[in-house]
């Protein structure tokens, strides 16, 4: 959507009841449930969004609502912190390294060349 659309959209909505705007988030949701993208909000923010909808049917104030979604997206934050963090540790567990005989290799690689010599010092060792 383009900047002049969103202002237009948002003057529009500026002058509406709290309300009013719910109504028309709720046509906004149903609207992409029909026509959207398809990959949609994460969990979280589904959970958010509906316990925004019980505490807006609750008649709790704008600011506890405010503050919860708040709460909510600290948390969204989080996870993606985590999310990301996860993904380097395994792009760098993946990353090639110098073996002892200077060949490119995975840790994945290394690993099983390390628990081959210890089957084959076990065995001669055993012999």
């Amino acid at each position: 959507m383009d900047e002049l659309m969103k202002d237009r959209v948002l003057r529009r909505l500026d002058s509406l009841p709290d309300e009013k705007v719910h109504q028309v988030l709720d046509y906004i949701e149903f609207l992409e449930s029909r026509f959207g993208d398809r990959s949609g909000p994460s969990t979280l923010e589904k959970i958010a969004d509906r316990v925004e909808d019980t505490m807006r049917a609750g008649r709790v104030s704008v600011s506890a609502i405010k503050g919860t979604r708040e709460v909510f997206d600290a948390a969204g934050r989080v996870v993606q912190g985590i999310a990301d963090a996860s993904r380097t540790m395994i792009d760098e567990l993946q990353a090639p390294i110098k073996s002892d005989d200077k060949k490119t290799t995975t840790v994945e690689e290394k690993k099983s060349v390390d628990d081959g010599k210890k089957d084959d010092d076990g065995d001669a060792g055993g012999a």
